[in-house]
């Protein structure tokens, strides 16, 4: 799909209070979108979020037109309740949008401070010009803007609503808005979500989807998920460009506008990923995978366990994945002793393509002990997965010193899931990591958020055993090529989480960083085999 055209909906620039700005100007923007080969964006202005909406609505005017970028940017307004009753306000709104130049609105209620529903009084002024409404959508959203939110598109039902940068939780909720109003789409922006775009062609229609991207740290991974989606290329042409014109009235392009990044001549793996072909040239081990059912707020199409390693296969085939390391939902969350066999036992037939990590939820210590040996002599399992915040049990907790020693001892690798909470902060480990030198402790998501990250990255600085895994770590704005220059390149491996993620998804944003593609073949598959082949149990060749 590299040279399909894109329309990107989730764009903003300026520089604000509430995060690390990523485009403080319209020239930074350009550059992600032609390195990104997007062609068109929405954008909106920090300012008018952070300071006062006309401020910076004005202001992304000016820039816009000053800048020439009047083709390529199409504004969008912020807006708040008090845009209603400040003086000049409504007749700039309505003069601009009745021009035809202003034909999408942002609502912010959570940073903006106003509770969904207060929102329609200046709609009703505005719902003559059937403007496109989107919401950032929090992680959570409150559950009365989200029933506001409903009621707005009930009654204004030639206006159009859009969710924009929805992950998983909470999706249940937009899936619900969706279903209960027509006139409400989605973004792709945050849908990391494995099969989400198949899931919302099938229920709503490919019409209700819209293209997206979200932190600039995202890079293509938005792009690789649709490149790499299972639709048809006509549903992704509307995804991608399509669907917008249609709600804004705009014209499509006769051909591209994007320019062309001169680092993509240094990536032709990336290159030939997000053209929808497997990446090619290089040995890909996904260090962090899951098998089973799932439950805690996921929304999949299928959970039989007999189609899933056929499927996962197949997957791994179109993507260009030789080996995937994964872990079982039954053992990490039911029983770990039969949960663990079992997943041994479903890949019996793919064993050149599969590897295990052994569950061990401390709470069955004993039992899983004293089944230590004869799991790892079979030669699946490859290292321990620990899921500490599920768990609730913090990692200082002497119930996993069993996996300590055992993964010391042996050379083990350790997968964790790791978040900055009181869990499994990765700062948890920094008397454990030191203690256990044959072990290695693979962060996963490496530590999640700002502060997690950062966490992660000065416990590898000063623990050669510590890794950081890549998957999950796209919910702080923190470049992640950053993280990766601050310790040894040995100390990075990828994974995608897929089973609860989009493999497609995460393997585009690791590809996509602005890297030249041998700086990332390291992480991609030769540290993950440097790790195993120090295992002294032999469970791993």
């Amino acid at each position: 799909m590299k040279d399909n055209v894109f329309f990107n909906v989730n764009g903003s620039v300026g520089r604000g209070v509430y995060e690390h700005s990523d485009f403080p100007d319209m020239g930074s923007f350009i550059a992600h979108l032609d390195y990104l080969h997007i062609d068109r964006s929405l954008v909106w202005h920090v300012e008018a979020r952070d300071i006062n909406p006309s401020w910076g609505n004005r202001k992304l005017l000016a820039e816009i037109d000053s800048g020439g970028h009047a083709e390529r940017l199409i504004p969008a307004f912020v807006i708040t309740p008090a845009c209603y009753f400040e003086r000049g306000t409504l007749d700039f709104l309505k003069k601009n949008m009745s021009s035809g130049r202003v034909r999408a609105l942002r609502v912010m209620p959570e940073l903006s401070r106003f509770p969904m529903r207060e929102i329609e009084r200046l709609l009703a002024e505005l719902a003559a010009f059937k403007p496109l409404v989107l919401w950032d959508c929090p992680v959570y959203p409150d559950e009365l803007n989200i029933r506001d939110y409903e009621c707005l598109a009930a009654k204004f039902r030639k206006v159009n609503f859009a969710i924009t940068q929805k992950m998983w939780p909470g999706f249940g909720a937009m899936l619900d808005l969706m279903w209960r109003r027509p006139n409400v789409y989605v973004d792709t922006s945050w849908l990391h979500m494995r099969d989400t775009i198949g899931l919302l062609e099938e229920h709503f229609g490919a019409e209700r989807v819209l293209f997206g991207i979200g932190y600039r740290s995202h890079y293509g991974a938005a792009v690789a998920s649709l490149a790499h989606a299972q639709i048809k290329e006509a549903h992704k042409a509307l995804i991608a460009h399509g669907n917008i014109e249609r709600l804004l009235g705009i014209k499509p392009l006769a051909g591209k506008l994007s320019g062309e990044s001169a680092i993509l001549a240094k990536k032709p793996v990336w290159n030939k990923f997000v053209s929808g072909l497997p990446a090619g040239g290089v040995k890909i081990i996904d260090a962090h995978g899951h098998l089973g059912p799932s439950t805690r707020g996921w929304f999949f199409r299928g959970s039989d366990p007999d189609k899933k390693i056929p499927e996962l296969v197949r997957q791994m085939d179109r993507l260009g994945v030789q080996k995937l390391f994964i872990s079982s939902s039954e053992a990490l969350f039911g029983d770990p002793v039969a949960g663990n066999r079992a997943a041994e036992n479903a890949v019996a037939n793919y064993r050149n393509r599969f590897a295990g990590y052994l569950a061990f939820p401390p709470r069955y210590g004993k039992e899983m002990a004293a089944e230590l040996d004869g799991f790892f002599a079979r030669g699946f399992f490859a290292g321990f997965k620990l899921l500490p915040s599920y768990w609730k049990i913090p990692l200082e907790d002497p119930g996993y010193r069993p996996v300590w020693r055992y993964a010391d001892k042996h050379c083990l690798p350790v997968l964790i899931h790791t978040w900055d909470d009181k869990y499994n902060s990765p700062a948890m480990l920094k008397d454990i990591a030191p203690k256990y030198p044959g072990a290695f402790f693979l962060l996963g998501h490496s530590g999640g958020g700002t502060r997690g990250r950062s966490e992660a990255v000065a416990l590898a600085r000063t623990n050669p055993n510590v890794v950081l895994e890549f998957c999950g770590s796209f919910t702080t704005p923190v470049p992640f090529e950053q993280s990766m220059s601050a310790v040894r390149k040995e100390q990075v491996v990828f994974g995608s989480d897929t089973g609860g993620h989009c493999e497609a998804w995460e393997l585009g944003r690791f590809l996509s960083m602005p890297v030249p593609d041998k700086d990332l073949v390291p992480a991609l598959g030769a540290n993950m085999e440097r790790i195993l082949s120090k295992a002294k149990s032999g469970s791993i060749k």
